[in-house]
């Protein structure tokens, strides 16, 4: 296994774009919300199947190269109710879910990834799947939880068992989508609450590795998100935050990255978390100069704009801030300034 997956493209690239494509998000529910989440009856395969197809991953990555996006993060799937958007049939035998069932019909992953490298944009996939879905309860007994995480709170490890068909969820997609995407971001990993046993977090960058050696990989982790799971596994920081942000604050000169790991932040721009809200909630000014002094203090940063459920495309007022961003920090004035006048 090729130690540490190659960071270099993401520092070239200077921004990405987090999408929060998950059931609950579609539905209008966040932790901004109240309640925060859905009764699981709101939540039906016919619905989440119709939300699926319609996503136009055409117009998505037109968007995305419009706007000189490096990457996208976008959710297989959800941290509390799991609802992959891709089919998986380890999951399905697991957890007795007929394909269609809860794993989406359409590999919206497949479809997006190519359509994104096909204009240049890479894609990373967020999951959430090594020890979430504590809210459903039929997922989590197929996945063999088990008693020693209580009622599936997700703070403590699950059984051995559980860790082995989680991670022949993540290695049947790893294996079919290899280096069609560029990496990994995991969600919701604390200390203990995946394994504590060393060989495990080796089995796990043994599978993405196989798949595509120069994956790159981030774990939601630590009390800033800068933190390092292990060396020579995580390539970059998870560098969730889950508030409006002093960007003054948020930089690598402030909350360095752990040992020597790639610093990357993660920011929501439209005035309600998770992909949703009706308003920007930072000014040109402030965006252009928090990815300007991230990357020059050798940081990466990573925005979410609110998106239209129907279609999965930007909303109109964040898309067009974003463009103005693209141009101030990657037009041709931007690279004149950094000693670099090509196109």
């Amino acid at each position: 296994m090729a130690e540490g997956g190659d960071t270099r493209w993401m520092l070239k690239a200077k921004y990405g774009i987090f999408m929060h494509y998950q059931y609950r998000i579609l539905l209008g529910y966040s932790v901004a919300t109240k309640p925060s989440f859905p009764d699981p009856s709101q939540m039906t395969a016919a619905q989440w199947n119709q939300f699926v197809d319609g996503f136009d991953v055409k117009g998505f990555a037109q968007q995305m190269a419009e706007a000189k996006v490096g990457w996208v993060m976008f959710c297989i799937d959800d941290h509390y109710f799991a609802w992959p958007c891709a089919p998986n049939q380890a999951f399905s035998d697991d957890t007795g879910y007929a394909p269609g069932e809860k794993c989406a019909r359409r590999d919206l992953i497949l479809d997006l990834a190519a359509a994104l490298n096909a204009k240049g944009v890479k894609l990373i996939c967020y999951f959430a799947g090594l020890n979430g879905y504590m809210k459903e309860p039929k997922v989590s007994a197929g996945l063999s939880d088990g008693t020693p995480r209580g009622k599936f709170n997700g703070n403590t490890p699950p059984s051995a068992e559980s860790r082995k068909r989680r991670l022949d969820v993540l290695r049947e997609y790893c294996d079919r989508y290899q280096d069609k995407i560029a990496g990994w971001w995991f969600d919701g990993l604390e200390i203990g609450s995946y394994s504590e046993q060393p060989n495990d977090w080796g089995t796990l960058g043994s599978i993405i590795r196989h798949a595509n050696p120069s994956g790159v990989i981030a774990f939601s982790y630590g009390s800033n998100e800068q933190a390092c799971i292990r060396k020579g596994l995580d390539d970059f920081t998870g560098g969730d935050t889950w508030s409006k942000q002093d960007l003054k604050r948020l930089t690598p000169q402030r909350l360095p990255a752990q040992q020597g790991i790639l610093w990357h932040g993660k920011i929501y721009c439209g005035n309600v978390y998770h992909g949703q809200g009706d308003a920007n909630q930072f000014s040109d000014p402030e965006l252009i100069d928090w990815i300007n002094t991230c990357n020059r203090q050798g940081g990466v940063c990573t925005l979410d704009w609110p998106f239209d459920p129907k279609t999965g495309l930007l909303k109109d007022f964040g898309f067009t801030q974003l463009k103005r961003i693209a141009q101030a920090t990657k037009g041709q004035g931007a690279r004149i300034a950094a000693g670099d006048g090509t196109e």
